[in-house]
């Protein structure tokens, strides 16, 4: 162990730190959400009250909704994987905010390449519970008749989710699967 990795793990309060990460989860996952629906808000909702069925890809033309879900996963890309690698090194503004940071094993700041293991491959593909570009992923699948698969793919998702979170809980570094994968730790910034 490096001697910077272990004077970070000499300072590390476990519960501080999950406290930070679960607050920043909610931080990004409602901005996330807010900024993907701002088309549907603000232009195709018409003169209407939003109503639920709105948020739904497959109530719009295909165009629009293919448009509408590229959108929101590009929305995720920049918010994920963007302002992390190239804004606030190893920061959203929710880690940002709850003085939080994403670094490697190491204690170096993140590559690209870790990022978008860490979140394209761990976060997206293999958890994909709650993170806005899983969720348009699977929102587009009925527009390409592929509907019967979202609700086994969102189950799978929310539980792979809770499994990571419980696996998290028992590590002494707080490594979800993501984390695990890139090989990262969340650290108080």
């Amino acid at each position: 162990m490096t001697k910077k990795k272990t004077m970070m793990t000499n300072k590390y309060d476990i519960i501080e730190v999950r406290m930070c990460r679960f607050f920043a989860m909610v931080i990004d996952w409602y901005l996330t959400n807010m900024l993907a629906v701002i088309p549907i808000t603000f232009y195709f909702r018409g003169d209407d009250y939003l109503q639920p069925y709105m948020f739904e890809l497959n109530e719009y033309s295909f165009q629009i909704g293919l448009l509408l879900g590229i959108y929101a996963i590009i929305i995720g890309i920049v918010y994920y994987v963007v302002i992390p690698s190239f804004v606030w090194k190893g920061q959203t503004l929710g880690k940002k905010l709850c003085k939080i940071q994403v670094i490697d094993q190491n204690a170096n700041e993140l590559t690209l390449q870790t990022i978008l293991k860490r979140e394209l491959l761990g976060a997206v593909i293999l958890e994909g519970g709650i993170i806005i570009t899983a969720t348009y992923i699977r929102k587009l699948l009925p527009l390409f008749g592929l509907a019967s698969f979202v609700t086994p793919l969102k189950y799978i998702a929310y539980a792979l989710t809770i499994v990571s979170i419980g696996y998290a809980y028992f590590q002494p570094m707080s490594q979800a699967f993501h984390d695990k994968i890139a090989n990262t730790l969340v650290i108080k910034k």
